[in-house]
């Protein structure tokens, strides 16, 4: 229900443009990031704190914009001038993103008239919980959601854009399967076939940040004859 409510907020935007050329990115940014906060925070949220739900979304994008892999992969480059600059817009867009979030927390612990993400980690973890661990899941989910999925969206505008014949396959399949008077769902997918093919490849094709953010084991472990200690940065794919 909340993808949809989001899917129609998307397409008024869309048909406001009249025909206009537009540019996707910060209206499906703003789209599939409204989606996880309202989850995260509640839908009041995003009504009752416009500016920390704005500051959110905009610092967690310039967050994502400044990370290098350089500065993961080497630390010791952090002392080099060149890195200066990078270095001093990721902690001001991190702190920013991160008084957005204790600004959702404290209004989700003040309201509980919807279920939340917030609300039930806070009933699971009790009184005692650790909010550090909780801000830090938050700030996770929310980088997760503005970048991967917006950028996915794109790419699939792209792909179709520049594939007619799959653009009008796709379309008629939809057409086949989804009633006029509404959107496509989750119920839909068993009979939409092509339609899942098509994601499925436009994210085959288009892989987001597989090597961009860095990993660590959680323990010590062992790959084939080699063994990795606890806390070794490790490459995925």
């Amino acid at each position: 229900m909340r993808i949809l409510e989001e899917v129609e907020s998307m397409n008024d935007e869309i048909l406001k443009q009249n025909g206009r050329p537009l540019d996707p990115k910060r209206l499906l940014t703003f789209c599939t990031s409204n989606f996880m906060l309202s989850i995260l925070f509640g839908k009041n949220f995003l009504q009752s704190s416009p500016k920390d739900h704005s500051a959110i979304i905009e610092s967690s994008n310039e967050c994502i914009k400044n990370m290098d892999m350089t500065l993961n992969m080497a630390p010791i480059a952090r002392f080099l001038p060149t890195f200066w600059k990078t270095i001093r817009c990721l902690r001001t867009s991190g702190e920013r993103v991160l008084n957005g979030l204790e600004a959702g927390i404290k209004f989700s612990k003040s309201n509980n008239s919807e279920a939340t993400f917030v609300g039930r980690f806070l009933e699971i973890e009790g009184p005692g919980y650790n909010h550090q661990d909780l801000l830090y899941v938050l700030r996770d989910i929310c980088f997760a959601s503005i970048e991967t999925v917006s950028t996915t969206m794109q790419w699939a505008i792209v792909e179709l854009a520049n594939h007619s014949e799959v653009l009008d396959r796709f379309q008629e399949e939809i057409d086949e399967v989804v009633p006029e008077d509404r959107l496509p769902s989750l119920d839909d997918k068993p009979r939409m076939f092509y339609t899942e093919a098509v994601i499925l490849e436009v994210m085959r094709r288009r892989s987001v940040l597989p090597f961009f953010l860095p990993h660590a084991t959680l323990n010590d472990t062992k790959v084939l004859k080699y063994d990795v200690p606890k806390g070794c940065m490790v490459s995925t794919d």
